[in-house]
């Protein structure tokens, strides 16, 4: 039943986190040369470990999309759609707290290389975007749960 609500959060979450990453590397990568600009004289965070940071964080949108693409066609088994949503949930939540981070060093740069205002308002939901993402996967997870318990329950009347 590709149909069930949790189809429509999961593909709303994963639609939203490939336009977060097709639209946002190249920001992403202008505002990694500021982060750099701001730990230059840090000597625990080097330019290598910026970089592998760049490069695993970068992609991890393009990993939740999948999953949760995923996640939408394991429908067959709840327990195993379960653990995908709240695989993808956890990477979500780890997309959060990294892109608070990210904004904080780098939001003022980024604002000043805007070439307008439009763009300006996109990156402020680009901020928001992983956090609603978030959500979405959890009322996915929510409503699968309650699925499941919908047919224990009809497999404990007959």
């Amino acid at each position: 039943m590709i149909q069930r609500i949790q189809t429509l959060y999961l593909l709303l979450a994963s639609i939203f986190y490939f336009f977060y990453w097709l639209f946002g590397l190249n920001w992403y990568q202008s505002g990694f040369k500021i982060l750099q600009d701001n730990f230059r004289n840090d000597f625990i965070i080097n330019s290598p470990i910026l970089e592998s940071i760049l490069n695993i964080t970068s992609y991890i949108p393009l990993v939740i999309f999948i999953i949760c693409l995923i996640s939408i066609f394991s429908y067959k088994s709840r327990s195993k759609q379960i653990l995908i949503c709240k695989i993808s949930l956890y990477l979500s939540l780890f997309m959060s707290f990294y892109t608070l981070f990210y904004f904080y060093f780098t939001l003022e740069g980024l604002a000043a290389m805007m070439p307008s205002k439009i763009l300006e308002i996109l990156m402020y939901a680009a901020i928001l975007n992983p956090f609603v993402c978030s959500y979405l996967i959890y009322l996915a997870i929510k409503s699968v749960k309650n699925d499941n318990e919908l047919v224990k329950s009809l497999d404990r009347i007959r």
